[in-house]
């Protein structure tokens, strides 16, 4: 692709010095996993977010299946989590053996809509999954409202939200628990995959950290307090994302600006294209997506023009194969359903050149002309 969707090779060329230094460093030193580098990220994160506790993962998926096992969820437990969005969201709740409960979301933002969240709430639910996507943020103080009038735990899966905040907070601690991805393609991607699970809730953040080691408390070795999981940080991975926190805010604004370009190029190809141009909440932009009724010919003519593009997502997570036991048929979730077959994502990363955003407006614009031309 001559422009292609993402470009790993930009990202790292850069900072291969670096990345070679933090290698060599952690092999001389001995020290491989959940050691001086996992700390002091932690420390970086808890500075970065304000946070109480963080407490470092493998992956954003483990980070969710953590939180989960802290908060005792299992058999006979209902977990409320979108029925648009990536799979590990719901996988981690039946993992668990507890029933995912499918919401739908708001028909313009993708996200979690809060009044289908209180009209699917059960005797059996415990906790709540708002996800942020894209760039988008879930409405928080709806879904918190809601949460606490019926006591359940706001777990805020913002995974790729880390910089985002909503009146003064920021994603991740909009709710009792949330957790941030570091898959290398994420806005502070790593060089391997890793996650931070973040709270104020003391008495979480020390379960999370012993489920995170084997069940151990940090403090004497091979005494295990739960039966845990080997979800642990290394060190090389912690020493590079700390690295690129220090710019980390250069490298949102950058994904801004291009989002920006795109903002104000699309905006008079409205209502054939349209995008969630929110402004109540500092964004960051994971990925760009747009909605089009044309999606599918849409991405054909810029893929005929070199420009790849990807679909998130192209099935709503009740109709998944891997939820047929829950028994949900087409038409349960209409808005989930409908954006599954509209929404399109187009190139966006911090080291994207100029010339290839160009190259993708110009693509978009000349494909709403020619569709013009043809109605």
């Amino acid at each position: 692709m001559s422009v292609p969707f993402f470009n790993y090779g930009a990202r790292y060329a850069e900072e291969r010095d670096v990345i070679k230094d933090i290698v060599f460093q952690v092999g001389h030193s001995d020290n491989f996993i959940l050691k001086e580098g996992v700390a002091d990220f932690e420390q970086a994160i808890r500075a970065y977010t304000g946070a109480k506790h963080a407490i470092a993962v493998s992956n954003g998926t483990t980070a969710l299946s953590i939180i989960l096992r802290a908060l005792g969820v299992g058999p006979g437990v209902d977990v409320l989590t979108p029925a648009f969005s990536f799979i590990s969201t719901a996988s981690t709740i039946s993992l668990l053996q507890a029933r995912p409960v499918f919401v739908d979301v708001d028909p313009v933002t993708g996200m979690m809509d809060p009044a289908d969240l209180e009209a699917k709430i059960t005797p059996n639910s415990r906790v709540v999954i708002p996800t942020h996507l894209f760039s988008v943020m879930a409405n928080m103080p709806a879904i918190r409202e809601i949460a606490d009038r019926h006591q359940l735990h706001v777990l805020e899966d913002s995974a790729v939200a880390l910089g985002a905040s909503m009146n003064g907070t920021k994603a991740g601690l909009l709710g009792d628990s949330g957790l941030y991805s570091f898959f290398p393609a994420k806005p502070l991607g790593g060089i391997g995959d890793g996650g931070v699970i973040v709270t104020n809730d003391d008495e979480l953040g020390q379960r999370c950290r012993m489920l995170r080691n084997h069940g151990q408390d940090g403090i004497t070795r091979f005494l295990h307090h739960h039966l845990g999981y080997n979800h642990r940080m290394d060190e090389v991975v912690a020493r590079y994302l700390q690295h690129k926190l220090l710019r980390f805010d250069q490298l949102i604004a950058r994904r801004a600006q291009i989002a920006a370009r795109y903002n104000e190029a699309f905006a008079r190809l409205a209502p054939d294209i349209r995008v969630v141009t929110d402004d109540h909440y500092d964004r960051v932009y994971y990925t760009y997506v747009l909605q089009s009724e044309r999606r599918d010919g849409l991405q054909q003519f810029l893929h005929a023009r070199g420009i790849e593009t990807q679909i998130y997502y192209p099935l709503a997570l009740p109709l998944q194969p891997a939820f047929a036991y829950l028994g949900h048929k087409e038409g349960d979730f209409p808005h989930a359903e409908a954006l599954t077959k509209r929404s399109l994502a187009l190139p966006l990363y911090a080291e994207m050149p100029d010339e290839h955003v160009d190259l993708v407006i110009e693509a978009v614009l000349a494909h709403a002309n020619q569709v013009a031309v043809h109605v």
